[in-house]
């Protein structure tokens, strides 16, 4: 998600970056009416063999302090008069005026319940400062004393990767790249002037013509243009051999930077790394994870838990509309050189179609390129990250930019679901807490992404960077219900933990100890147990990577191309409409389908098992994934396709056959092709097993289902301002409890019908409590 700093008064001037993930702490809770005092709180961390042996009424009771909210504070306080916390932690100060600063923020924390901190060294003299890096020590200590959890960041702001400028400091050649594509239209003798200024690299990779076909290129008639005649040269006036219109292409290499993330964040503009490029990640990865490692040392160093990653890019995609933008592609050093060991081709010969359209070779052309940027962010940085974090006992975490819309993963990440595969901890930021806005919107729901990625991976852990930052920068209301309910939202999409940039001041006292004890007791039921769902949804990733055509115009527009719009588009209102519909589902890539066994009739993947694939707006897949689809629906599981079934493999020499499965699957009584989006989530409940089922329709209404300890948990919001009473029909039935995080409170409920229970359930606005059925 795109990232803004906090700017309202009294918070600090910090940048708003995507934030550290946690592991959440703290506090002990039974019901607190929202003006009750303040009762004395028992903030025991617990270790994970002590976590496993309790009940889950101790859970729920007295949540651990792995389970509660982490406050992203960055730079621990120093100033007792400049502290941004000095009316919260005034009481402090008066009580222990010996102590530090970070020790009275540090009580203050624990005293309301948080679970920790999100921390760095100071950014002013970023990493270099002795001084900063004495506080930064010092508030490790303060924090363990209290058993609080520590997260490091791992930037200057945002995004990370730049080290403040350091990373490029002494190594200029590990700037950021793209490729850029100019184009002169004419008759005759076409004059085409190639971009100038410093930031073009040498000469173009290519020049070529083609004559243009209903206002396109032909690719299947290019021409390339000699070498000598525009090598070294700032122009190049070439005569077409007829009298129709031709195109002059030329392909140029640019330190990227006008237009881009760099430039729009509100961090810094500082030039940016190639995050491809494995030796520039590992000098950012020696200036920060391994500094904070050496100021630590082995004692202190214990205290960290995970270190976060914000918005790593690759700077192609446009975020403003700046003059003389050219489209643009990910490159990197030796780019061509490993394109050609993966493929066994030049790609030099293929750049027009990466451009244009130019039939299957142009998407098998684009197929390979994306592949191989995929591998390199996926290995080189986030890889390269988590085995640094793993060598040296820690989690690696993070988010990346935009991951709202399928366009996006490709655009700025390559493949979005691979790199969250690199993260132990993988993460997203949600800036708006409006949760009917949430609910109704029709970008992907990257909550439901993220945690699917997780359970694909067997974990349990992945977080959220949280914030009321839409409302609070656009001047809108925004109210404790709302904030809660976006918390209730994102945990009913198997989020569990939550680390934030709501600033103390937006609570008052009562309601900053319920928000902490109501996150607290969402996690400790949904961190632990396995998440039940009968769907899953394919991730279409190549046929996006075949369909995408680079553009100058801004990523805040839709993809330039009706095929890559209809694929994001349809993507991400499937997504949308399945969860609104209370048919809930997990993503799955190829590797989860290829991981994957099939036992009757469903996939199963660490404990799950779907008994219906859906392929929204498939129509490239690899061969292996389709030949596993194929044994999947003739196990008797069911296939639900949104548009059509694949048409290519992602590999020519694999075509044929993926053809051959299509008309097999177009023969099965399992498979269902719908054309739109808007008859699919009918035919998949006709297709899968409901596991909860409403009297009458509400896109308000979100759930969550895991087992644990031996019941069936269910956890069900309201994402609407409006009070919601519905009878709703589970798949389970036994003894039936309401559990409420806000209160701790367990209480009975009657339930009709004997195998599958019904109960009616009422809600207050953005309220989110927990159905439980136990046997027996």
């Amino acid at each position: 998600m795109h990232v803004f700093p906090l700017s309202a008064a009294p918070l600090p001037r910090w940048i708003l970056p995507s934030s550290i993930l946690p592991l959440l702490s703290l506090l002990c809770c039974i019901a607190l009416a929202a003006d009750s005092p303040a009762p004395e709180m028992n903030v025991d961390s617990h270790s994970r063999s002590e976590v496993k042996k309790m009940s889950l009424e101790q859970l729920f009771q007295q949540p651990p302090a792995e389970y509660r909210m982490l406050q992203i504070i960055h730079p621990f306080p120093d100033d007792p008069e400049g502290n941004p916390y000095r009316e919260f932690v005034a009481p402090y100060r008066e009580k222990h005026p010996d102590h530090s600063p970070s020790a009275w923020l540090a009580d203050f924390l624990k005293d309301y319940g948080y679970g920790g901190v999100v921390a760095n060294v100071s950014f002013a003299d970023y990493l270099l400062s002795e001084k900063a890096w004495e506080v930064f020590l010092q508030g490790l200590r303060d924090c363990r004393e209290r058993g609080l959890l520590v997260w490091l960041y791992d930037e200057k702001g945002y995004p990370s990767g730049k080290a403040g400028g350091l990373t490029l400091q002494q190594h200029p050649e590990f700037e950021c790249l793209g490729l850029l594509c100019s184009r002169s239209e004419g008759q005759g003798a076409i004059h085409h002037s190639f971009p100038q200024g410093e930031r073009y690299v040498g000469d173009p990779l290519r020049v070529a013509a083609a004559p243009l076909k209903d206002g396109k290129p032909d690719l299947s008639r290019s021409i390339d243009l000699p070498d000598s005649t525009w090598r070294g040269a700032a122009e190049v006036t070439w005569q077409a051999p007829d009298s129709n219109a031709w195109v002059v292409m030329s392909f140029h290499v640019k330190r990227m930077y006008e237009g881009t993330h760099i430039v729009t964040n509100l961090s810094d503009p500082l030039p940016y790394i190639d995050i491809m490029n494995r030796d520039a990640v590992a000098r950012f990865i020696e200036l920060t994870h391994q500094a904070y490692y050496n100021r630590c040392g082995k004692d202190l160093w214990s205290c960290i838990d995970a270190i976060f990653t914000d918005e790593p890019s690759l700077m192609v995609g446009y975020l403003r509309d700046d003059p003389g933008l050219l489209p643009a592609l990910s490159w990197s050093q030796d780019f061509e050189k490993a394109f050609a060991s993966m493929n066994g081709y030049d790609l030099s010969s293929k750049l027009p179609g990466l451009y244009f359209e130019g039939g299957e070779e142009s998407a098998y052309a684009r197929l390979d390129f994306w592949r191989l940027v995929s591998k390199l962010v996926e290995e080189n940085y986030y890889g390269q990250i988590q085995d640094w974090c793993q060598e040296h006992g820690i989690a690696s975490s993070g988010h990346t930019l935009l991951e709202e819309g399928l366009y996006y993963h490709v655009l700025f990440e390559g493949n979005l679901y691979q790199n969250l595969r690199r993260m132990d901890i993988p993460g997203i930021d949600i800036l708006s807490s409006d949760p009917e806005e949430l609910a109704h919107s029709n970008q992907l729901p990257v909550p439901k992404f993220v945690s699917s990625v997780t359970h694909a991976l067997g974990k349990k852990k992945c977080q959220s960077e949280t914030s009321s930052h839409v409302q609070r920068t656009g001047n809108k209301p925004c109210s404790f219900e709302q904030r809660l309910g976006t918390i209730n939202w994102m945990f009913t999409l198997g989020l569990n933990t939550v680390t934030s940039y709501y600033w103390p001041g937006e609570f008052s006292d009562s309601e900053r100890r319920l928000f902490n004890d109501h996150i607290g007791r969402l996690a400790a039921l949904l961190s632990e147990g396995q998440h039940v769902a009968d769907r899953a949804v394919y991730y279409p990733v190549h046929s996006m990577w075949a369909s995408i055509t680079p553009t100058a115009a801004t990523a805040w527009q839709p993809p330039l191309g009706e095929r890559a719009r209809k694929v994001d588009r349809n993507f991400s209102l499937a997504s949308q409409d399945l969860l609104a519909r209370q048919l809930d589902y997990d993503f799955v890539d190829d590797q989860a389908i290829l991981e994957a066994e099939i036992k009757e009739g469903m996939l199963a993947l660490h404990g799950e098992a779907f008994s219906c694939l859906v392929l929204p707006e498939a129509w490239v897949i690899p061969l292996a994934v389709f030949e596993k689809v194929q044994r999947f629906v003739e196990a008797g599981g069911a296939l639900v396709v949104i548009g059509n079934l694949p048409e290519l493999a992602d590999q020519s020499k694999d075509t044929i056959r993926v053809r051959e499965i299509t008309q097999n699957l177009r023969q099965s009584p399992r498979v269902a092709i719908c054309p739109e989006v808007n008859t699919m989530s009918d035919t998949v409940a006709k297709m899968s097993q409901v596991d909860l089922l409403l009297d009458s329709p509400c896109r308000e209404m979100f759930y969550h289902h895991c087992r644990y300890q031996g019941k069936d948990i269910y956890f069900i919001s309201n994402n609407g301002p409006a009070e919601v009473q519905r009878n709703v029909a589970f798949s389970c039935s036994g003894k039936v409890e309401k559990w409420h995080p806000s209160t701790g409170m367990i209480e009975p409920l009657t339930a009709s019908g004997d195998e599958k229970a019904t109960l009616q359930l009422d809600f207050k606005p953005f309220e989110g409590y927990f159905v439980v059925f136990s046997k027996g």
